[in-house]
């Protein structure tokens, strides 16, 4: 008798922006899904047009439209800026759906925590590289280090060629990267939690024959640092930029109080930064410690350009992340995950993302784990 088929899985993508039309273009590439792409902005009907994704206008603050239309779905992706996740994310509650998101703020992910709790559905926040893959890189790291004391997150997305003084553009959203300079950063130090200022702990990087800077301002999420409490002394993220971007950060910060006046630090950066496809992520994470009475360290590199696609150039971050959330959605699919609840970037085992076929390209490359 052949297997019964079934049926696909149903994902409905909120935010038509440079992650959520990649997710759409990957999962489409499976029959095992099929994907709704909502956005009622004219950038994204111009986006998803060029890219030949049909896109429903459905608006994220109309909470009883946006339950109906999941309530046909079997999960939903918010790839919105993370002010607009809670919406959804109490609507998914409500819709019995199962509900994915890449938000980096730890208050909104904190929030979206106390939905989760009750949940008839799995809420999987702060999908994507970091937090997300970066995560799961970690704890595999730590796990091979037997007695880990010091564990390093270095992370970058920032532009191939570097051609301004910043040395960057806008490659992702502008209001999560003012985030990322100005709030503190969750850490480890003498293996309890604690959170280090912004743009702090400068320090330089050789990697592949290039030079840069490392500064505090990672997304490492506060879960990560709780569950790695007591058995890790130290652990700090780090952003990786081009030299000489920290002091033209500052200078714009401090200097022109633009830390006080993050609207008009805003409207200057959309303004004077070009944006860029042709970027390259940077991951690197590291672990010290001892293994069978010997220092051990374990070091994990991974260098990702961007790629064409049908005439179309997709970035290193919206392929990763992309990717990311394709893996995390299978695994809700097939049930490898908990069926309800929260689930902690913490809790999805390493190994399964490994062995995902989403992510088997960004594993086979990878040196270390």
């Amino acid at each position: 008798m052949p297997a019964p088929v079934q049926s696909p899985f149903r994902v409905l993508v909120l935010g038509a922006g440079r992650v959520g039309t990649a997710l759409a273009m990957t999962l489409g590439d499976t029959p095992d899904f099929s994907v709704t792409l909502a956005d009622p902005t004219e950038p994204a009907r111009e986006r998803a047009g060029a890219l030949g994704l049909p896109l429903l206008d459905c608006n994220p603050a109309d909470g009883a439209a946006l339950e109906r239309l999941m309530a046909r779905h079997d999960a939903v992706v918010a790839a919105l800026p993370a002010s607009a996740c809670r919406a959804v994310a109490a609507a998914a509650a409500r819709a019995g759906v199962h509900y994915l998101d890449l938000n980096e703020d730890s208050p909104v992910a904190a929030e979206i925590a106390g939905i989760a709790e009750g949940a008839r559905r799995s809420f999987v926040p702060q999908c994507g590289i970091s937090p997300g893959l970066v995560s799961g890189i970690t704890l595999a790291l730590v796990e091979e280090v037997a007695t880990p004391r010091d564990v390093q997150i270095r992370v970058g997305i920032l532009p191939r060629h570097s051609t301004n003084r910043l040395g960057y553009g806008l490659t992702w959203d502008v209001n999560a990267l003012i985030a990322e300079y100005t709030n503190p950063s969750a850490a480890l130090m003498d293996g309890r939690p604690v959170t280090l200022p912004p743009l702090s702990g400068r320090e330089m990087l050789r990697i592949d024959g290039s030079t840069f800077e490392a500064f505090v301002s990672g997304s490492v999420p506060a879960s990560l640092c709780r569950r790695l409490a007591g058995r890790v002394e130290t652990l700090v993220s780090k952003t990786i930029r081009y030299e000489g971007h920290l002091d033209q950060v500052t200078f714009l910060l401090d200097d022109l109080n633009l830390r006080r006046r993050p609207d008009l630090l805003r409207s200057l950066l959309l303004n004077a930064l070009p944006e860029v496809e042709d970027d390259q992520l940077i991951v690197f994470v590291s672990a010290r410690g001892a293994r069978n009475g010997l220092a051990t360290e374990r070091n994990w590199l991974r260098r990702i350009t961007a790629v064409e696609r049908n005439g179309t150039v997709i970035s290193a971050l919206r392929r990763t992340a992309a990717a990311h959330v394709a893996a995390v959605l299978d695994l809700l699919r097939e049930g490898a995950l908990p069926a309800s609840g929260l689930v902690a970037q913490e809790d999805i085992a390493p190994g399964a993302l490994r062995a995902n076929r989403f992510l088997d390209w960004f594993f086979a490359e990878g040196e270390g784990v």
